[in-house]
């Protein structure tokens, strides 16, 4: 009995060492696959958005629940939780370690570190760019949380042995199996993320260290997926505003241009031709002013939340007051304006100057694409707790692939017809925006040829 007893407890020692050797490699594993992947996102975003770089570590030390920093070659931290620092700069004077890095090895250090008190586990994966090594990523935490768990796998392991040989035996297989499952998972799945399948998860199936690894695992790897997205969307609408900025730029400035080289090269043989040059070299000057204040209009409302000036509006007031100033505008093209107003006073919390600009920006549009002799109509309602304001045109109509799409920067319906003479592009926009920043909405419904209607929808003062 004494000898099984003996051959059980090295047995146990023995599982409980393969244990150990797991644990550390399934954590060595993970610090060197994200580890690579942060020189993978070093090297994507050092020029361009280096704010991306940090987030990436401090996500990382978030999860992992471990310190992260980049390092160059001479041991000065760049980015980082320790950016001041520098004590993990001793960590090149160990022994072999700077030569093992710049030689292109990813080393695995456990044991004490000059300059810190407790020892530490940690990986260390070369900064390569260009392919030369430029420095190196350190992922590192303390060792006493690994030995804990390390710790508490014996004391299962111990408790068993009071239960008897055979039950002990195979519960110790059994946690073995569970232990190891979930870390052999995590691993296949860490470098999954690390080729780039991003948001992966992993099934939690115990409520241990191990359980907790994972959901912490899981909530690493959405968290990744989330900011990878929301970086490479950023990106991608940054993109699309230089294109769009560049192309409304290129023919305001190319007329300018134009009519300005013709005046000097003393093409222009009369007063009248040189006055028309000038009239036009004038009203592109003023639409490249207007697209830079709309621009810069609509930049100031995407980082406030509010706006400064807000107090009760009457609604009524303000559509009709705003209906008359274009009334000119609709006479002049033989198109009738119509203004339905309910007798009920409709009163909205909001900033005047930007509602205002809301409905002349629609009645603007919509006397702008009716046919002259057309009709362009204007409704004032309350509908389900909100105050709301349709305006209708008969004008030709907007395609239903393009409805979607018609609130976007620069956006054309027709993308045959050139922007001269028919506004910035940023008006929608900025419609959309101010209504957005009043807790209001936007809708518009069309046909083609059938006009559009174009509704906004604001809370009622009367129901807030």
């Amino acid at each position: 009995m004494l000898i099984v007893l003996v051959v059980f407890l090295f047995s146990v020692v023995i599982q409980a060492q393969q244990i150990k050797s797991v644990i550390y490699n399934q954590h060595a594993q993970l610090f060197i696959n994200e580890a690579e992947e942060v020189v993978r996102v070093f090297n994507k975003y050092e020029n361009t958005e280096r704010i991306a770089i940090n987030e990436r570590l401090a996500v990382l030390a978030n999860v992992l629940s471990a310190n992260t920093a980049i390092m160059d070659t001479d041991g000065n931290i760049l980015y980082g939780q320790l950016a001041n620092d520098q004590s993990m700069s001793s960590l090149l004077l160990e022994p072999g370690f700077k030569e093992r890095v710049l030689g292109g090895e990813n080393v695995v250090f456990s044991g004490k570190v000059t300059g810190f008190n407790e020892e530490m586990f940690l990986v260390a994966v070369p900064l390569k760019k260009d392919k030369q090594i430029i420095g190196l990523v350190v992922i590192f935490s303390p060792l006493e949380s690994m030995k804990h768990h390390v710790n508490n796998i014996w004391g299962i392991a111990l408790i068993g042995t009071l239960i008897g040989i055979f039950l002990a035996t195979a519960l110790s297989m059994l946690v073995s199996r569970k232990m190891i499952r979930p870390l052999i998972k995590m691993e296949e799945t860490a470098r999954q993320i690390a080729e780039g399948e991003f948001g992966r998860q992993i099934e939690v199936t115990s409520e241990d260290e191990v359980g907790c690894l994972a959901r912490s695992f899981n909530r690493m790897s959405t968290q990744l997926s989330d900011k990878i997205e929301a970086i490479e969307r950023l990106d991608r609408l940054r993109q699309e505003l230089l294109s769009d900025v560049s192309h409304e730029l290129r023919t305001p400035l190319t007329v300018i241009q134009g009519f300005s080289e013709a005046v000097l090269d003393g093409l222009v043989k009369s007063k009248e031709q040189e006055q028309i040059y000038l009239n036009n070299i004038i009203d592109e000057s003023e639409r490249l002013r207007r697209l830079v204040d709309e621009l810069l209009d609509l930049k100031g409302m995407e980082v406030a939340k509010t706006f400064d000036e807000m107090e009760y509006v009457v609604l009524n007031k303000l559509v009709q007051i705003t209906v008359e100033r274009l009334r000119h505008m609709a006479n002049s093209k033989e198109i009738k304006l119509t203004l339905t107003v309910p007798e009920q006073t409709i009163i909205v919390w909001g900033n005047i100057d930007r509602l205002k600009q809301v409905l002349t920006n629609l009645l603007d549009n919509a006397i702008k694409h009716s046919e002259t002799g057309g009709s362009v109509g204007v409704t004032l309602g309350i509908k389900n707790m909100y105050a709301f304001i349709a305006v209708k045109n008969a004008g030709p109509g907007i395609p239903r692939e393009d409805l979607v799409n018609i609130w976007e920067r620069f956006y054309k319906v027709d993308k045959s017809r050139s922007r001269r003479g028919t506004g910035t592009g940023l008006g929608l926009s900025i419609v959309k925006k101010i209504i957005e920043m009043h807790d209001g909405k936007v809708s518009v419904e069309s046909e083609p040829g059938q006009g559009a209607v174009f509704t906004i929808y604001l809370p009622s003062a009367e129901h807030a």
